[in-house]
């Protein structure tokens, strides 16, 4: 099983194959660096993994310095950055990758691109980094960003199954017909009418491990019934459920064992895409939304009996829940797609092309 490794020496980056753990020591000097090597260079290591051979073979030739302005104590926040295409990069930005002041690699994704414009980047920021050097330059190379590697939960919906949920119920799928974006939606199909309780099969329950954080998705219902008919965005902390957003006939609420109106109402709609982002400030005790980039308001963090949600709490699962509490009407239909859980802090940082690398 081979590792292939770029090395960072003075500046200078090469590509090194290694023919397995023990064969350092035979590494061939037919491994050429993009510019000469100082003989007093200490050189530092990132490993590429061994994977797909194709995907990274070739020389990364260039390299630059992305600044991290208001830097977070929070390891692994998702932070976005707004690259700017450069001489030597794919048009497509297949080719960059992320590094920390250690040479190790940094998690990232690319969530668009604009052919030899810009992309939008998610990546995982270290804690307390105040810059980290992107690599770049190498046209053989292929995209190797992983939004699992870099939010707390991510679904698309794009693999085409449901694999990355902890848990779904028998009425959870996905499907074709009706999507936000991509070729696939989730699915929570709600048949059942006026049950007194929430039944399993019309949850998907994904695992996650976070105080304050960010849930944000697109997200639609088919109908409203005479009650509501409808979806719900959940954080479960063991037992305790808070319900952080419900889409319900004629409003965008939450729930703390009543029904409450965010403070600016909203009027919810069948059959309509609505984008909305959750966030859950437990240091605060507050949860704020927006939907459709609309701030609608905010509540205090409290789960379905009324309880406050304390600033030490850690959130160990995420939910969406089909509503069945439709009395007449047809079944129903709760969709979902692009949905990311992330970390939140007050102030995020800022990631800006700085100085020579």
């Amino acid at each position: 099983m081979d590792n292939r490794w770029i090395v960072l020496v003075g500046g200078a980056v090469a590509l090194l194959l290694a023919a397995g753990a023990g064969a350092a020591a035979d590494i061939p000097h037919a491994a050429v660096p993009v510019t000469d090597m100082p003989a007093d260079a200490t050189p530092r290591y990132w490993s590429t993994g061994n994977g797909d051979t194709a995907a990274e073979t070739g020389v990364f030739a260039r390299r630059q310095v992305v600044s991290v302005d208001s830097p977070s104590g929070t390891d692994g926040l998702a932070v976005a950055f707004n690259a700017t295409h450069l001489p030597g990069m794919r048009p497509d930005f297949a080719d960059i990758r992320f590094i920390d002041a250690n040479g190790t690699p940094v998690p990232y994704w690319i969530e668009s691109a604009s052919v030899g414009s810009h992309a939008r980047v998610w990546l995982a920021l270290p804690a307390n980094a105040t810059a980290v050097t992107m690599l770049y330059s190498n046209p053989e190379a292929r995209d190797a960003g992983d939004p699992d590697a870099v939010f707390l939960f991510f679904e698309d919906y794009e693999r085409g199954d449901l694999s990355r949920w902890s848990f779904c119920g028998s009425n959870a799928g996905i499907q074709a017909r009706v999507v936000r974006d991509g070729a696939y939606a989730g699915d929570i199909n709600v048949s059942e009418p006026d049950l007194p309780e929430f039944s399993s099969n019309r949850i998907c329950l994904a695992n996650v491990s976070a105080g304050p954080m960010v849930i944000e998705g697109d997200f639609r219902v088919s109908e409203f019934g005479k009650w509501c008919g409808s979806g719900y965005i959940q954080a479960w902390n063991g037992t305790d459920r808070l319900y952080a957003l419900h889409l319900r006939n004629g409003s965008v609420q939450h729930y703390d064992g009543d029904h409450r109106n965010f403070s600016a109402d909203a009027r919810a709609e069948t059959d309509t895409w609505y984008h909305v982002r959750v966030v859950l400030d437990t240091h605060n005790a507050t949860e704020h939304a927006w939907v459709d980039g609309g701030y609608l308001g905010r509540a205090p963090l409290q789960f379905a009996d009324g309880s406050p949600v304390g600033n030490d709490t850690v959130f160990d699962g995420f939910a969406l829940i089909g509503s069945s509490a439709w009395y007449s009407g047809n079944p129903h239909h709760f969709y979902a797609d692009n949905v990311v859980v992330r970390k939140y802090v007050p102030v995020e940082p800022v990631l800006s092309y700085g100085g020579d690398a």
